[in-house]
């Protein structure tokens, strides 16, 4: 595996020979290495949740198992009130940030959004509120009637601080016609957070891979987000603070059997070192354990993640890889999962300053 050890940046080519790779544990070195130079043995987390604000959907993805029919008896909305509470009861808790993220429902109004915004920055002055994946900022932009530009504008006015980054699936216009025909296309999905980073934003960037992608399209996906990221750089305002490789998990369907298809812990490892490697100007990699499971997202830290999301709570949008009963992982076990890889825990806010005692 003698890739670019002159730390030149990779290519297509190189990061397409290391998925072909048997030599994981190299690979993973390799990968480490690069996050230590770059960005030392801290391993950032924060106290945070997550809020689905509604389940109804009019995309009818494929590979979705959080979504329902707007008209199905199982779909639900939250009135903005139960958003501003649930974010309001994290605050008091010690959360830095809220993650918001929903459907694309059809039956919501744009001014359920900015009014949810604004009833939780009411209760929250000071609460980071990270919401809305693209494909959700698009159909607002469709509901006001208004640019992409002007709808983050006006979500900003109402509370917004940044974008979560999901939605990206595999940035593939094939993949998208293949399995989510109806979502906002990947340039679409470019073009808002170009749009957030040049209004000062930062957001994330995800990848769900394991479904039915190819290791090539997974590469050109890395790549096109690697180019953007150049881009916003360049310019100096806003950017990709950090991108999440997210494994594709089989929902489980109403017979409580699940699908067999399962991507194994060896991609998922190869996954993350390769995005460490290609995404040389995204500063964080998540190794984001609702998905991962614990074990395997502790194992990550040594193949060139430093970031293990937070505490999360009540994660919906799949079913978590995890035996955790209590749904929620305390500050405690975080810091002793990262201690156990002879790394240094950092409690973070949303923008990665840290929130330790001595700091």
């Amino acid at each position: 595996m003698k890739i670019n050890r002159n730390n030149q940046r990779l290519t297509i080519q190189d990061a397409l020979t290391l998925y072909q790779s048997n030599d994981l544990l190299q690979l993973g070195q390799r990968a480490h290495h690069r996050q230590l130079t770059h960005q030392g043995k801290n391993v950032y987390y924060c106290v945070n949740r997550h809020i689905n604000y509604t389940n109804g959907c009019r995309m009818k993805c494929h590979f979705c198992g959080f979504s329902r029919d707007p008209d199905h008896p199982d779909s639900y909305i939250m009135p903005p009130e139960t958003v501003a509470d649930q974010a309001e009861k994290a605050w008091q808790n010690g959360a830095s940030e809220v993650h918001i993220v929903g459907g694309i429902n059809p039956g919501l109004p744009y001014d359920y959004y900015l009014n949810m915004l604004q009833k939780t920055r009411l209760k929250c002055p000071k609460l980071y509120i990270k919401a809305f994946t693209a494909a959700e900022i698009v159909d607002l932009s469709d509901k006001s009637g208004q640019s992409i530009k002007n709808t983050l504008e006006n979500l900003q006015e109402a509370g917004l601080n940044g974008l979560p980054g999901g939605g990206a699936e595999i940035l593939s216009d094939d993949f998208f016609e293949r399995f989510c025909p109806n979502k906002a296309r990947p340039n679409q999905w470019l073009n808002v957070h170009a749009t957030a980073h040049a209004l000062g934003m930062m957001t994330n960037a995800t990848m769900l891979y394991g479904y039915q992608e190819t290791p090539a399209e997974r590469i050109e996906h890395l790549f096109t987000l690697r180019k953007l990221q150049d881009c916003s750089l360049q310019k100096g305002r806003g950017a990709f603070q950090s991108f999440v490789p997210l494994p594709y998990i089989p929902p489980t369907d109403t017979a409580g059997k699940t699908s067999p298809k399962k991507i194994d812990a060896i991609s998922e490892l190869k996954t993350i070192a390769i995005s460490r490697l290609v995404l040389d100007n995204i500063p964080h990699i998540k190794a984001f354990w609702p998905m991962l499971g614990e074990k395997l997202a502790q194992i990550a830290l040594c193949f060139g993640a430093n970031d293990l999301d937070g505490t999360v709570q009540t994660y919906k949008i799949v079913d978590k890889k995890t035996d955790n009963p209590n749904d929620v992982l305390t500050e405690q076990q975080i810091r002793e999962m990262i201690l156990e890889t002879n790394l240094t825990p950092v409690k973070r806010d949303a923008l990665y300053h840290s929130l330790e005692p001595n700091d």
